[in-house]
């Protein structure tokens, strides 16, 4: 970190914030000084989150909120963006994080429910997200010039294509579709809008999967050629933090590997 308040003047939304990547790019873009709005769809860990995130940040109380939302809910969209500009006077950029991978069927064998699901959650929550938050910012006045940011999030599974994740792997390639559709749409008018690509990160989650499967765990680390997997705030912190920031007025459009080499 070389300016910790470089994100001084940006709000930021950070959906799915609460917890594993999500919270870790949280806690960076805080400690950078941006306002940041976490949420989920789970008020309980959201408060308990919020109290964490305020103490691992070190920043001011009031620089946090969180806010209790379906990202699969237009409605709630709107609320969210809405409640940002309530609490913090404008919105300057929001990360599409949430996420559901799905129950890791083969595919003949996956249940039309769950597919929906994930479908509904990375897809249709991302194009949500991307929709209320874009509305804002021309609300705000958006022009060539202005540097509103975007981020939306895909997999290094995508590339790295695994057994049983057909629908997660179907609904992240959309959200790179999306992202740099609407990109083209809206770069002259100061909003860019960028996706990414995360390999496989030391969460909560990762961390229990690969205690219960060592061999999953010897299997991606063989993946990731710089020699271990991410760190959530430091390494996907720091990628959202240059893509909210003024260095990367100059990037729209475009998928940006986290992946310690994991898509080579």
């Amino acid at each position: 970190m070389t300016n910790n308040k470089e994100l001084e003047d940006k709000v930021v939304i950070v959906t799915g914030g609460t917890m594993g990547i999500g919270f870790g790019m949280a806690t960076r873009l805080a400690k950078y000084g941006a306002k940041v709005i976490i949420t989920s769809r789970n008020s309980d860990t959201g408060e308990a989150a919020l109290d964490r995130l305020r103490a691992e940040a070190g920043c001011d109380a009031d620089n946090v909120a969180y806010y209790q939302m379906d990202i699969c809910g237009e409605d709630d969209n709107e609320k969210l963006v809405k409640f940002a500009v309530d609490t913090y006077g404008r919105l300057d950029s929001i990360i599409n994080n949430a996420v559901f991978p799905g129950d890791f069927q083969m595919l003949a064998d996956e249940p039309l429910d769950t597919f929906r699901q994930v479908v509904d959650t990375n897809i249709t929550g991302t194009f949500l997200g991307m929709k209320s938050a874009i509305k804002q910012f021309l609300e705000q006045g958006a022009e060539t010039g202005d540097n509103y940011s975007i981020i939306n999030i895909s997999s290094g599974a995508t590339r790295d294509t695994g057994m049983r994740m057909a629908p997660y792997i179907a609904s992240k390639l959309a959200v790179e579709g999306l992202t740099q559709a609407a990109a083209l749409e809206y770069a002259r008018q100061g909003i860019r809008i960028n996706t990414l690509l995360f390999g496989v990160f030391e969460t909560e989650k990762a961390k229990e999967m690969h205690e219960a499967m060592p061999f999953i765990e010897e299997k991606n680390a063989a993946k990731h050629h710089v020699g271990r997997f991410g760190e959530p705030e430091h390494d996907a912190g720091e990628a959202a933090a240059y893509l909210i920031s003024d260095r990367s007025t100059f990037v729209t459009g475009t998928t940006i590997n986290i992946d310690g080499g994991m898509c080579l």
